[in-house]
């Protein structure tokens, strides 16, 4: 039995299947499919670790396109990760759905993607405090107009509604969501992801 350090809360990692050739689909003009699915087993591998390492509670492995593949089976198995299947055809609605769950289990969630290396320890840690607040949500803006982290103490399927994924006007809309809905959020230092050959050389620089 792990003591983790806020036993009522969890971390759900959205990951895709290492699939060459269906993985950082933006970089592989510029690096390749090798390296692009070298890369989503890095980033998958990193983020678990840390987790694992700083034992701040429950982490939730939420699975594309199933938990079946052999890569998370060995996740699993590493990391003492449990898995899930992410559902549904839109990732508003697959990143709803999972929260929706684990907040029957928990009284607090916070749901992470994995290629956002400079999202550290430390801002997930205070994500998960900052729930336990007032706060409703909290969620980690990133460069790019989308976020790299979304935490609830209540689930609100609102919040996801409308939102043009994949775009700069993510972040924009979540914020006119929660205000919409008259929740109480607050948001955390500005975080940079991997979507450009520039993001993936700062990343092998490790400048964050």
């Amino acid at each position: 039995m792990i003591n983790f350090k806020y036993p009522d809360a969890a971390v759900l990692v959205f990951a895709k299947a290492p699939i060459s050739g269906e993985v950082n689909t933006r970089l592989i003009r510029d690096i390749g499919v090798e390296a692009a699915t070298q890369l989503q087993v890095e980033l998958i591998g990193l983020r678990l670790e840390s987790l694992q390492k700083n034992k701040l509670c429950e982490i939730e492995l939420w699975c594309s396109p199933d938990s079946n593949h052999a890569f998370f089976k060995e996740c699993k198995k590493k990391y003492g990760v449990t898995l899930f299947s992410q559902q549904g055809d839109d990732l508003g609605v697959r990143m709803s759905l999972a929260i929706k769950e684990s907040i029957k289990r928990f009284k607090r969630v916070v749901l992470i993607g994995t290629d956002a290396p400079s999202l550290t320890i430390d801002q997930i840690e205070i994500a998960v405090q900052k729930l336990a607040d007032v706060n409703d949500i909290v969620i980690a803006p990133a460069e790019d107009g989308g976020y790299v982290l979304i935490g609830m103490s209540q689930h609100c399927d609102g919040v996801f509604q409308s939102v043009p994924w994949g775009t700069d006007g993510v972040l924009s809309c979540t914020r006119n969501n929660i205000k919409a809905h008259n929740l109480i959020g607050a948001e955390l230092e500005l975080c940079w992801d991997i979507d450009r050959v520039e993001d993936y050389q700062r990343y092998k620089k490790r400048a964050f």
